[in-house]
C-alpha cells in the first residue's frame, strides 16, 4: 500500500489541519522541564545518553537493561539528541511531539489507504492526535520509549498493508525489519502480530475461508489479495518469534531492575480482579479524560462488586460487538485492538507499584477511536438526512476542539516534578508514591519546609516506606534540623537495610561536624551495598584527603 506522490489537496487540506490541532495541543511542553521521575535515568543521571553518539555510548544501548528494559533505539533517540540539545528539555521534548505528529499524521494515510474512507480515518486520527490521554507519552521525556514504539508501529502497520497487496519476500522482509525496530524501541509491540490479524478481518477484508489469489475491485475500492486463516496465521509466525525472544530478555530485564512483582506482593486473584476493573477505567478516561495522573496507586483488592461489574460490563460489549460483525466488522477490529494492546500491560504481569497508567493506553485507544469514528459515519449515512449532516459535522469539530483545550491545560501540569505530582496529589490525596515525590520534588526545588507535609502524609498512608522516611531526612537535612534528618535517615535504614543513599547523607552530616572517621565509614558501607555510586566514591575520596591533614 504505497502513499502517492503527490497527495490530493483534500488529503493535503486534512494533513494540515491534524498538525495544526497536535501543535496547538502540545506545544506548551516546549516550556516545560524534566521531571525527576525517570527522566534522571533516562537522560539527566545518565552519563551514556549525556555523552551523546558514540561507539562506547552505541554499544551500551545494544547491551543495557537500565530501567528494566532492552529498548536500544529508544536510548540512540535520546542520545542524539543529547548530542544536539545537551540538557537543554526543550529539544527532547521537540523530539516527542515530532514523532507524535508523525505518528498521527501517518495513521490517517494508513487508515484512509486501507479503508478508502477519508473522512472516518481523518476522525479516528484527530482523536489519536489531540486527546487528553496522549499528554504523559508526549508531554514525559522518559516516555520516549512509547511515541518512538508507535511510530513503528504505524509504519508497520502501512507496510503490511504495501505486503498484503501483493505478498513477496522483499516486502514481508521491510514489514519484519520495521517490526524489528519497534520492538527495540518498547516492547509493547509484541501485540502487533494479533493486531495485524485483525486488520485482515477489516480493514483489509483478506481473510477467506475457500481462499484465493486475485486483487479486485468492488464498489471502486482497492481490496487486497485474499488469503485463508491457516495463510494469515502462518504469516505472522516470523513476527511471533521475534516476539517471543523480546518478552524473555524484558523478564530478565524487568526481573534484574527489581520492577517485576511476586505473586505474594500481587496475589493472582487481585491481579486479575484490578486487570478487569482497569480495562473499564481505561474505558472510561478514553471517553471522559478527567482526573488524569501521572501514577495511580494499586488498591490491592478492588471491592468484589466493581470486578463483578467489570466483567459483566466487558462480556456485554464483547457480545455485542461480536453480534454486529457482518454489518460492522470495524467494531471487532476496534474492540479486539483494544484487549489486545493493553494485555501486556494490563496487569496479570504485575510491573510497579502502579494500577494502570496513561500512557499505556497510547496504542490502545487507536482501537476505539477506530470504533467511534466508523460508528459515527455509520449512524450518519443511514439515519440522519442529507440537509441535517452538518450537525455531525459541527459535533466532531467541537469535540475536537475541547479534547485539544483540555490537552493543552494538561500538558501545564508537565511544567515540572512540583506542578504534575502536585495535580497528581490532588486527584489521589492517599497516593503514598505521589506524596513522597511530591515531597521530593519540593526539596530539590530548594522549598524542604513545604516538602515536609507531603512526606509525612506518605508515611501516614504507608508507615513501611523507607524512601519516604529518606526523603523526610533530607528535607530535614535542608531546613538544618540534623538530629531529626539522622532520625529518618535511620529510620529509612530499619526499613531497607541495603538503602546506600542513606548511608551516604548520614556520611555527609558527619563530615559537616567534622566526623571524618565515622563520614568515611558511612560512605564505605554505601560503596559496598553499591559500588558504581559515584557521589558516595566522591565523597570518600574527599574525607579521605582531609582525614589525612
Amino acid at each position: 500500500m504505497s502513499v502517492p506522490a503527490q497527495l490530493p489537496h483534500w488529503k493535503a487540506l486534512i494533513l494540515i489541519g491534524l498538525a495544526v490541532l497536535v501543535l496547538f495541543s502540545f506545544y506548551g511542553t516546549f516550556q516545560n522541564n524534566f521531571i525527576h521521575y525517570d527522566d534522571h535515568v533516562y537522560v539527566t543521571d545518565n552519563p551514556h545518553v549525556r555523552g551523546g553518539l558514540s561507539g562506547e555510548g552505541i554499544r551500551w544501548a545494544f547491551t543495557a537493561t537500565d530501567a528494566g528494559f532492552w529498548h536500544p533505539l529508544t536510548w540512540l533517540s535520546l542520545m542524539a539528541d543529547a548530542q544536539l540539545f545537551r540538557l537543554n528539555p526543550a529539544g527532547y521534548h521537540g523530539t516527542n511531539l515530532l514523532l507524535h505528529l508523525l505518528t498521527t499524521t501517518l495513521l490517517f494515510l494508513v487508515l484512509s489507504g486501507m479503508s478508502g474512507q477519508v473522512w472516518p480515518s481523518a476522525f479516528a486520527a484527530a482523536l489519536f492526535g489531540v486527546h487528553p490521554l496522549q499528554v504523559e507519552p508526549v508531554a514525559w521525556v522518559a516516555a520516549r520509549k512509547d511515541v518512538l514504539c508507535a511510530f513503528f508501529w504505524v509504519t508497520s502497520m502501512w507496510l503490511y498493508g504495501w505486503y498484503a497487496l501483493r505478498p513477496g519476500f522483499l516486502r514481508y522482509g521491510a514489514l519484519a525489519v520495521v517490526f524489528s525496530m519497534g520492538l527495540m524501541a518498547k516492547p509493547m509491540v509484541v501485540t502487533l502480530p494479533f493486531i495485524l490479524l485483525l486488520l485482515d478481518v477489516w480493514p483489509l477484508n483478506r481473510l477467506s475461508f475457500g481462499g484465493g489469489s486475485e486483487i479486485f475491485l468492488q464498489g471502486g475500492r482497492r481490496h487486497f489479495r485474499s488469503v485463508t486463516w491457516k495463510s494469515a496465521i502462518l504469516e505472522k509466525v516470523p513476527l511471533l518469534v521475534m516476539a517471543a525472544g523480546v518478552i524473555s530478555v524484558t523478564f530478565f530485564a524487568e526481573a534484574k531492575a527489581g520492577a517485576l512483582k511476586a505473586l505474594d506482593s500481587f496475589p493472582l486473584s487481585e491481579r486479575v480482579g484490578n486487570a478487569l476493573v482497569s480495562y473499564v477505567r481505561y474505558l472510561g478516561k478514553t471517553l471522559w479524560p478527567t482526573d488524569l495522573s501521572i501514577h495511580y496507586a494499586h488498591p490491592g483488592g478492588w471491592p468484589l462488586w466493581i470486578i463483578v461489574g467489570s466483567a459483566v460490563l466487558l462480556t456485554v460489549i464483547t457480545l455485542a460487538v461480536l453480534k454486529a460483525f457482518r454489518k460492522r466488522p470495524y467494531l471487532v477490529t476496534g474492540w479486539f485492538w483494544f484487549l489486545f494492546t493493553l494485555l501486556p500491560v494490563i496487569g496479570i504481569v504485575q510491573i510497579g507499584s502502579h494500577a494502570m497508567a496513561d500512557r499505556y493506553a497510547y496504542l490502545p485507544s487507536i482501537g476505539l477511536f477506530l470504533m467511534v469514528a466508523w460508528g459515527g459515519a455509520g449512524c450518519v449515512k443511514n439515519r440522519l438526512p442529507s440537509r441535517a449532516r452538518f450537525l455531525p459535522v459541527a459535533a466532531v469539530l467541537s469535540l475536537l476542539a475541547a479534547f485539544a483545550v483540555a490537552s493543552r491545560n494538561q500538558v501545564a501540569y508537565w511544567q515540572d516534578a512540583v506542578s504534575v505530582f502536585r495535580h497528581a496529589a490532588q486527584v489521589e490525596p492517599n497516593n503514598a508514591l505521589v506524596q513522597n515525590n511530591l515531597g521530593a520534588a519540593l526539596t530539590r526545588a530548594g522549598k524542604s519546609a513545604d516538602a515536609v507535609g507531603p512526606l509525612r502524609e506518605a508515611l501516614r498512608i504507608r508507615p513501611d516506606y523507607a524512601e519516604a522516611a529518606f526523603n523526610l531526612g533530607s528535607a530535614q537535612a535542608e531546613k538544618g534540623n540534623r538530629e531529626e534528618a539522622l532520625f529518618w535517615y535511620d529510620r529509612a535504614l530499619e526499613l531497607h537495610p541495603g538503602f546506600a543513599e542513606a548511608y551516604n547523607n548520614k556520611g555527609i552530616l558527619a563530615a559537616q561536624s567534622g566526623h571524618f572517621s565515622e563520614a568515611a565509614e558511612l560512605f564505605r558501607q554505601a560503596l559496598e551495598i553499591r559500588p558504581d555510586y559515584r557521589e558516595a566514591r566522591s565523597n570518600w575520596e574527599r574525607v579521605m584527603a582531609e582525614h589525612r591533614r
